[in-house]
C-alpha cells in the first residue's frame, strides 16, 4: 500500500534547490516556506514546496483583503518516474496536513505544458478557473523572465535608464468610480477626438471602461484632461500626486525581453481551516467553483537524475 511505501517529512529548503533548478520545468527556485519531501526507503523521490504568493493581489483576489494574510502558494510539485499509482495524490494530501492550520492554498496547473491538475482534483481542491494572464516575458535565451523582477531593477536604477512619473498608490484607486467619473465629465467628446488630441491611437476609450479593459490615464494625461473636460478637484489628490521612477519599458529594451502570448493557467483554491472558518472564507469568496476541466496531459522531462536522492534522514 502507498502509506507503507512512502512517508512525507518536512526538510530544508536547501534540499530542494537541485530538484527545483534542474528537475521541474520552471528551473526557478520560488519563494519557500515550507518544504516536504516524499521518502521511499529512506530515499528522497519527490519534492513539494510552499510559499508567499506572487503579489498581494492574487492573495487579496481570493477572499478579500480580510482573509489575504492566510493565503500561500502551492508553487512547485517534482516526483521522480515510475511512481506507484497515487503516490503523487497522497504526498499532495500529507503534505498539506503538515501545514499549520487556518491556511487558503492556491495552486495552478500550467496549460502551456498541458497540465489540465488532475492531482488537485483528486485531492478535492476546488478549481475556481482560469488566470487573465495571456502573455510573459522571455529573456533572450528563451527563459521565463517574471514581470514582478523588473520592481528589482527599479531600486536605485540599476540599469541607469530615464526616469518616469509614477503616480502614488494607483493599486488602491477604485477604477471603476474614475471611470464612471469621467463618464459624467466627458460631455460631447468621443474617445477618437481625445486620441486625436492626445496623439493616442486606441488608448482613450479604455480610461472610461468600467472592465477589465480600464486604464488610467497617466500624470499629465489626467492634468490635460481637467482642462479639456472641465474636471473638478475631487480627485487632485490620488491622481497628481506622483514619484519618478526608472521607465520600465526601457528596461525591458535593456534586459532584451520579448513579450510571448501564452495560455492562461487554471486556477486551484484549498481551504485549511475548521468548519467555522472555512464557511467564512467560502462565503467571502470571490471566485465560483467550477467544474473541474478536462484534457490530455503531458509529461515533461523528468529523468535527471538529483545527488541528493540517496541522503539519509
Amino acid at each position: 500500500m502507498v502509506k507503507e511505501t512512502y512517508k512525507v517529512k518536512s526538510i530544508k529548503k536547501e534540499l530542494c534547490k537541485e530538484w527545483l533548478l534542474y528537475k521541474h520545468y520552471a528551473k526557478r527556485i520560488p519563494n519557500i516556506m515550507y518544504s516536504f519531501g516524499l521518502f521511499c526507503k529512506n530515499i528522497l523521490v519527490g519534492v513539494i514546496t510552499f510559499g508567499m504568493p506572487p503579489s498581494s493581489t492574487l492573495a487579496e483576489s481570493i477572499a478579500g483583503k480580510e482573509y489575504s494574510n492566510l493565503v500561500i502558494e502551492l508553487n512547485r510539485l517534482i516526483v521522480n518516474d515510475g511512481l506507484e499509482k497515487n503516490a503523487l495524490s497522497y504526498f499532495v494530501a500529507n503534505s498539506i496536513n503538515k501545514l499549520p492550520n487556518n491556511k487558503i492554498i492556491v495552486s495552478f496547473s500550467d496549460n502551456n505544458m498541458n497540465h489540465t491538475g488532475y492531482i488537485y482534483q483528486a485531492t478535492n481542491f476546488l478549481y475556481t478557473g482560469k488566470t487573465t494572464n495571456d502573455s510573459m516575458y522571455i529573456d533572450k535565451d528563451g527563459n521565463e523572465f517574471h514581470f514582478r523582477n523588473i520592481g528589482h531593477y527599479q531600486k536605485n536604477n540599476r540599469l541607469n535608464v530615464k526616469l518616469i512619473k509614477r503616480r502614488l498608490d494607483e493599486d488602491k484607486i477604485n477604477k471603476v468610480e474614475i471611470a464612471n467619473y469621467l463618464r459624467e465629465y466627458k460631455g460631447e467628446w468621443t474617445a477618437k477626438q481625445l486620441d486625436l488630441e492626445f496623439g493616442y491611437k486606441d488608448t482613450a476609450a479604455h480610461w472610461f471602461r468600467t472592465d477589465k479593459g480600464f486604464s488610467f490615464p497617466n500624470i499629465d494625461d489626467w492634468i490635460r484632461l481637467k482642462e479639456l473636460l472641465s474636471l473638478s478637484n475631487k480627485y487632485d489628490d490620488m491622481m497628481i500626486k506622483y514619484e519618478w521612477v526608472a521607465d520600465v519599458k526601457e528596461i525591458i529594451k535593456k534586459l532584451e525581453l520579448t513579450k510571448i502570448n501564452i495560455l492562461p493557467k487554471n486556477r486551484y483554491i484549498y481551504i485549511k481551516a475548521n468548519r467555522s472558518l472555512k464557511k467564512q472564507i467560502i462565503n467571502n469568496f470571490k471566485y465560483k467553483s467550477l467544474p473541474y476541466p478536462k484534457g490530455q496531459n503531458t509529461n515533461y522531462d523528468t529523468s535527471y537524475k538529483t545527488t541528493t536522492q540517496t541522503e539519509l534522514f
